[in-house]
C-alpha cells in the first residue's frame, strides 16, 4: 500500500501516502465547486449576524469584520480552497443523511495508525512532511481524516471479500519481496537532468543517498529513499516496478522508470525469501482486513464522484479579476504498492 493511501484512507497518504485515498487529497478537492443555494447545511444556519461581528478593532472601536477578512482571505487563496470546501459539504451532507459521524478520538486514532503504517513520529510529520504538503496539522484532521472516515463509514457495506482476495494478500505478505531504495521526480520534470543524476548515482552509494534526500517527495526524502520491501502482484499501472525490482541483483541500480506518478530510479538493496513458517487460516483474519482495505481504496474515489454527480456542482467565484493565483503542484506520490519506511540509523 503505498505513502498517499496510508495517510490518506488508513482503513490504511497516504498513508501522506493520503495525504494517497485510493482518493487523494487532491481528489477529495476534487475540479468543480457548487454555488451555496445548492448546499444542504449538516447542521442550523448560523445567525445573519456572523458576517458583521468583528475579528477585530482599531482606534478602540472601528471593527473589522468576519465578512471583510472572509473576503481578504477569499482574494488571497480563496479559490483554490473553494473546491475542497465545497466537496467537504457534499461529504458531510451525505453522511449527514446517513446518520454517519466521526468524533475526534476517532480522528486522532486513524492519523495515530496512518504514522505508525509508515513508521514516522507526529512530531516529524508535523514538522517535516505537512509543510511540503503546504497543510497544517488541522487541515489534515479536518480535510484529510474527517471526510476519508465519513466516506469509509459510508462505504462499508459495498465491499466483498473473496477467497482469492485472501490468498492474493498471503502471497503479497508472506511471499518473497525485494527492499530497495527508491528515487523519484515528479511528471514534467527534466528527463535529461534525471538522466545526468542517474549517472552519478549509479556508481556511488553517497551520491545515491544525497539525491534520496533531496528528492521532492517528501515522505520519501525524509525516509532517504527507503520503502517497505517490494512484492509480488502490484496493481497493473505500475506492474512495471514489480517487474524490475524482481529482476535486479542486490546492489544494482535500475534504469530510469516511467510510472504513473512519474520517473523513478531503484537500488535493490535485500532479497527476502518466502515466510514459510505463515500458516493462511491462521492469518485470515489479517488477510480480511488487508483485502478489505485495498477495495475501500478503490471503491472511495467511486462513491464520491457518485455524490458529487448527485451534487451538480458549479463554479461561480473564480478569485480576484486582476491577479490570479497559480496553483502549486503537489509533490510527486508513489507507486501502487510502495510503501515508505525510515533508513536505518547506524551507531
Amino acid at each position: 500500500m503505498d505513502f498517499r493511501k496510508r495517510f490518506l484512507r488508513k482503513a490504511g497518504l497516504l498513508g501522506l501516502a493520503a495525504v494517497a485515498l485510493g482518493i487523494s487529497a487532491n481528489a477529495i478537492v476534487g475540479q468543480t465547486p457548487l454555488p451555496t443555494a445548492q448546499i444542504q447545511p449538516v447542521a442550523a444556519q448560523a445567525p445573519a449576524t456572523d458576517a458583521s461581528r468583528p475579528v477585530a478593532y482599531l482606534y478602540g472601536n472601528s471593527p473589522i469584520t468576519q465578512e471583510e477578512f472572509g473576503k481578504f482571505l477569499m482574494d488571497r487563496g480563496g479559490s483554490e480552497k473553494l473546491e475542497l470546501f465545497v466537496n467537504k459539504r457534499i461529504i458531510e451532507g451525505e453522511a449527514h443523511k446517513a446518520n454517519v459521524t466521526v468524533t475526534k478520538v476517532e480522528m486522532e486514532t486513524a492519523l495515530a495508525e496512518d504514522l505508525e503504517g509508515i513508521q514516522v513520529k507526529k512530531a516529524e510529520f508535523i514538522k517535516i512532511v505537512l509543510p511540503k504538503y503546504g497543510k497544517t496539522l488541522y487541515e489534515w484532521m479536518e480535510d484529510v481524516i474527517r471526510p476519508r472516515l465519513l466516506l469509509t463509514k459510508m462505504c462499508r457495506q459495498r465491499i466483498k471479500i473473496s477467497e482469492a482476495d485472501l490468498k492474493l494478500q498471503f502471497e503479497r505478505r508472506y511471499g518473497e519481496q525485494r527492499s530497495v531504495q527508491m528515487i523519484m521526480w515528479p511528471k514534467g520534470d527534466d528527463v535529461k537532468g534525471i538522466q545526468t543524476t542517474w549517472a552519478k548515482i549509479r556508481e556511488s552509494q553517497e551520491e545515491f543517498d544525497h539525491a534520496a534526500r533531496s528528492q521532492a517527495n517528501p515522505a520519501l526524502a525524509a525516509a532517504c529513499g527507503r520503502i517497505k520491501p517490494i512484492t509480488k502482484h502490484l496493481n497493473a499501472e505500475d506492474k512495471r516496478v514489480e517487474e524490475t525490482a524482481f529482476s535486479m541483483k542486490v546492489g544494482s541500480v535500475s534504469e530510469v522508470l516511467t510510472t504513473s506518478q512519474g520517473y523513478i530510479v531503484m537500488k535493490l538493496l535485500e532479497v527476502r525469501p518466502p515466510n514459510d513458517i505463515a500458516k493462511f487460516e491462521e492469518q485470515r483474519p489479517l488477510l480480511e482486513k488487508a483485502a478489505f482495505e485495498e477495495h475501500l481504496t478503490a471503491e472511495i474515489p467511486k462513491f464520491f464522484a457518485e455524490l458529487k454527480e448527485k451534487a451538480k456542482p458549479q463554479f461561480i467565484y473564480t478569485g480576484p479579476t486582476d491577479w490570479r493565483t497559480i496553483r502549486a503542484t503537489e509533490p510527486g506520490t508513489l507507486p501502487t504498492g510502495v510503501t515508505i519506511v525510515p533508513p536505518t540509523v547506524k551507531k
